[in-house]
């Protein structure tokens, strides 16, 4: 082994980096150094983690983060937005940062839209896993990704066939997308695309690895993935200060479990709607709730009087917050939708855009949750789907269950086992 050394680049959200820092905390435990390749905005959460950072990135934190997750989540143009403009435009940028970590790497790690990472996996001599953060990513003929509209998810899921074609097509329509990729792949004298196909699908895909970073209760890997992939279970980060503040501690104590409202750290941005509607909806219940807002700039969106019962934060730690919740109301993202599974709590998911139908549509598989899209997200609905959730006996019981399941998972450790033996293979 020569540096002890693992790169990890991930792209996105919270949601994208937390897996790799609980890996990554792992991997440290073993005596590795890791560097976390990531937008400028991680900054603090790895160097809190204890991991080495280093700035992957060209694109500039937005000025407007209501605008700009607006555009991000607008349900068609959202994810051309975020691969086309955000991800494959920022290639070259990225490659610049990242190849110089990479000189005394033995692995890199690379997340579905970290596209520098993923050519430097594919033309160093170093190993090159993938990870895969929740089932979506492999637009699976055998089990596509939901849409969110029940009956054309009815009818693709029908027979493999169709699933097929829900592949083809999606694959024809972003192609374009990652022009930019294939132009810089150019640049370095490489085919446009590698030899697993476009980097926004198959190609994404390392040649050393998958990772399927979420809990098997989620999904198993369908019959045409990669045949090296290995369902990790949940890869669970819990940050140092995983403690509730004071007064949302003492807010808790004073009553009945409350609702807990969050979009989590980027759709919460285009949320206004979402947090009146939630605070309407509460009072037609008769409930406590917390509010999560994401920024001290939503919070100034709500009034400044609050209805009694009613506590606004602008970020709690997810796993002590709802294992304190009567149920969560959420955006869907993976990392939000494990650590309701493993609060054990019901469950509503209000999507938003990329995998969070797909994520929605397996919670209410699992039998501990509903959905209700974001564009329909109002006050008398969200109350409805509540009222029916909190009085279902047998939603309560597969949370509770689902809850003793991926509280045993031990992802992180999995997928640092993963990293080691393809390191040892290389």
């Amino acid at each position: 082994m020569s540096g002890r050394h693992i790169v990890m680049a991930t792209v996105g959200s919270q949601g994208d980096l937390f897996p790799f820092l609980a890996v990554g905390r792992e991997l440290g435990q073993r005596g590795y150094r890791v560097t976390i390749g990531a937008h400028g905005i991680h900054r603090g959460a790895v160097a809190e983690a204890g991991l080495d950072f280093v700035l992957a990135s060209g694109i500039a934190e937005p000025e407007d983060k209501a605008a700009f997750a607006a555009r991000a989540f607008h349900p068609w143009r959202g994810p051309r937005f975020v691969v086309r403009d955000l991800a494959a435009a920022d290639v070259a940028s990225s490659y610049a940062a990242l190849a110089p970590v990479c000189v005394d790497a033995d692995a890199i790690v690379t997340s579905t839209l970290a596209f520098a990472g993923q050519i430097l996996g594919e033309t160093r001599r170093i190993a090159w896993l993938s990870a895969a953060l929740s089932p979506a990513v492999f637009l699976s003929a055998f089990d596509p990704p939901a849409t969110g509209i029940d009956g054309l998810d009815r009818f693709l899921r029908s027979s493999p066939r169709r699933g097929a074609w829900v592949r083809r097509i999606g694959e024809t329509v972003t192609s374009p997308w990652t022009q930019a990729v294939r132009r810089f792949r150019q640049s370095l004298g490489l085919a446009p695309v590698s030899v697993w196909g476009d980097p926004f699908h198959r190609g994404q895909h390392a040649r050393d690895g998958v990772l399927a970073m979420y809990s098997p209760l989620l999904g198993r890997p369908p019959q045409d993935a990669p045949a090296h992939t290995v369902v990790t279970g949940y890869c669970r980060y819990t940050p140092s200060a995983d403690v509730l503040a004071a007064e949302l501690a003492g807010f808790l104590d004073a009553g009945d479990a409350p609702l807990v409202f969050t979009l989590g750290s980027a759709a919460v941005h285009a949320g206004e709607t979402f947090l009146h509607e939630s605070i309407a909806a509460t009072t037609a219940l008769n409930r406590r709730a917390v509010l999560l807002t994401g920024s001290p700039e939503m919070r100034a969106r709500l009034p400044a009087l609050l209805p009694a019962g009613v506590f606004a934060a602008d970020y709690a730690p997810h796993g002590a917050l709802f294992a304190r919740a009567a149920a969560v109301v959420h955006h869907g993202g993976i990392g939000t939708t494990q650590e309701a599974l493993r609060a054990g709590c019901p469950q509503l998911v209000v999507p938003h855009g990329f995998d969070q139908p797909d994520n929605a549509a397996r919670v209410v598989r699992l039998g501990v949750g509903d959905v209700l899209p974001a564009a329909r997200y109002r006050a008398d609905m969200a109350a409805t789907k509540l009222r029916a959730l909190l009085s279902d006996d047998g939603v309560a019981a597969r949370a509770r269950r689902a809850a003793v399941v991926i509280r045993a998972e031990h992802g992180a450790r999995v997928a640092a086992d993963g990293i080691e033996q393809a390191i040892a293979r290389r």
